[in-house]
């Protein structure tokens, strides 16, 4: 395979696949993705298997098969964040949090009517 000498090189280029295995080719022949961009031309970036660039390629569908749907599942909740159980303990630990600000927030008031002549926070001596 003769390739004519380009800025400087000179000989042949070797034949045989790239060292990641794909097939040696002309990327410029590759077809186009061709979706509209925000400039409103056509995309120019090599197309995949399905006709659109990987920045085109469109969200995915999601598991079809109850197989996929099952194994969705089980990668989800291999934490067990989403679980039932974790919700639960979230929601008591927010309950917690918000008893505790308005428990702070009512015994501030008070000690402010309380004695209206007492520091407020600020600087420590």
């Amino acid at each position: 395979m003769q390739r004519e000498a380009t800025a400087g090189r000179t000989g042949t280029l070797p034949d045989g696949p790239l060292r990641n295995g794909n097939p040696r080719g002309d990327p410029n022949l590759a077809p186009r993705c061709g979706a509209k961009t925000r400039t409103g031309c056509p995309c120019r970036s090599p197309a995949m298997a399905n006709g659109r660039c990987r920045m085109h390629g469109g969200a995915s569908t999601g598991p079809i098969t109850e197989d996929g749907l099952a194994r969705l599942r089980a990668a989800r909740t291999k934490h067990g964040f989403y679980g039932a159980e974790s919700q639960a303990a979230l929601r008591r630990t927010d309950a917690f949090i918000a008893e505790t600000r308005a428990l702070l927030a009512r015994h501030s008031i008070e000690a402010r009517q309380a004695d209206p002549a007492a520091p407020r926070g600020g600087k420590r001596s």
